[in-house]
């Protein structure tokens, strides 16, 4: 599994690669954490909380997805450091994601990058024979 972060603009490029789709949205949160400088290794006593989202297709659910993450930096004023047990699931209604993510709160002196939101522009979610790609662009 890899993951690379790329400058465009007022935008962020997020790339993440993996066997699996589930594979592919938890590099993507540890691509994130490093991103806006939060800690690249699980933390003791993490704040965890289970997460479901349901979307009409794909990428609505990576935007829904990447927006709850990017909301608990804002609200909770937390840094999601990683995501385990995802599942992602075709459904009647488009797709469905559970997953349990894993914050660590923000420390008052820690300078954090201030992500705004994730955007459908340029996102792409491919599979092939080398795995799934799943690629967000993110308004810093």
């Amino acid at each position: 599994m890899t993951h690379e972060i790329s400058d465009h603009a007022s935008d962020v490029v997020l790339q993440a690669r993996a066997d699996s789709l589930e594979g592919a949205f938890a590099e993507l949160v540890d691509a994130l954490s490093k991103l806006v400088g939060g800690p690249t290794r699980p933390q003791p006593d993490p704040m965890i909380e289970k997460i479901d989202l349901t979307a009409r297709d794909l990428e609505a659910l990576l935007f829904d997805f990447l927006d709850k993450l990017i909301l608990c930096q804002d609200i909770e004023n937390a840094v999601v450091t990683h995501a385990s047990d995802i599942e992602i699931d075709e459904t009647d209604l488009g797709y469905h994601l559970s997953a349990t993510i894993y914050a660590t709160p923000i420390e008052p002196d820690q300078p954090l990058l201030d992500v705004k939101a994730p955007t459908y522009s340029q996102m792409r979610i491919a599979n092939d024979d080398d795995g799934w790609t799943v690629r967000a662009f993110l308004e810093v």
